[in-house]
């Protein structure tokens, strides 16, 4: 029996995964024009409070403010701010970011992105936001019926998938307006309580990086799975 096809929900978990490791970029993330997250991925959890309100917030700002001038769509954006190089693109209603280290060669930046241009194109901007609002509501049900979603992470056998689902649950708690200082917090403890049991000889700096899928697969998906587990915990105080 062959592997079910593609979702374009995969296609865009994949080509954020594939961006996130070019040299020198700090994270991702995919947003619908609203400033609602499809997919993303950071380097770190200090990379993620850096650039989420920007591709959350910022980006769509100046794409509303930009038609509200009556511009054309203003999806094709460099910004520079104190500590970040972000780039921006725009493809089938939806924008995909980038976060940078300031000192990036933009130019090298940009030939690494048109390298993924394929995967790109494939984005189907209506059909990812379909399948990520089903995948948010299952994720509901779960924790409706369950009271925790194991089911859902024992269903992710890769680390990959399992970062996808952790994107998901981020955003379905913020959905069900969890507060996202509370979930951030929540997530730096449980990485410090993990790093700290571990024992390993490493700097904290570098066990909180996504590097740690390559240092210790078995060990970063325990971090990852234990991050679900604490976004769920919340998730669940805050079910009607």
């Amino acid at each position: 029996m062959g592997d079910s096809p593609a979702t374009s929900l995969d296609v865009a978990f994949r080509l954020i995964d594939s961006i996130t490791t070019i040299k020198d970029v700090l994270g991702a993330a995919i947003v619908d024009e609203t400033g609602a997250v499809v997919a993303q991925d950071f380097v770190s959890q200090d990379a993620q409070d850096r650039g989420w309100p920007i591709a959350t917030e910022m980006i769509p700002a100046i794409s509303e403010a930009a038609s509200r001038m009556e511009y054309t769509q203003a999806g094709d954006l460099v910004l520079q701010t104190s500590g970040l190089l972000v780039r921006s693109i725009y493809r089938s209603a939806l924008f995909i970011v980038v976060f940078a280290e300031k000192s990036i060669n933009l130019g090298m930046l940009n030939v690494d992105l048109r390298a993924r241009e394929d995967m790109m194109q494939t984005l189907a901007g209506d059909s990812i936001i379909s399948e990520r609002d089903h995948e948010h509501d299952r994720i509901i049900e779960v924790l409706r019926a369950e009271g925790s979603v194991d089911s859902l992470i024992a269903e992710k056998t890769d680390l990959g998938s399992l970062r996808a689902f952790h994107g998901l649950m981020f955003q379905a708690a913020l959905d069900i307006d969890v507060d996202r200082d509370l979930l951030t917090a929540r997530l730096n403890d449980i990485n410090y309580r993990i790093y700290r049991d571990s024992l390993l000889d490493i700097g904290f700096d570098f066990f909180n990086r996504k590097t740690l899928d390559n240092y210790d697969p078995a060990l970063a998906r325990t971090v990852v799975s234990a991050q679900i587990v604490g976004i769920a915990e919340i998730m669940v105080t805050k079910l009607p």
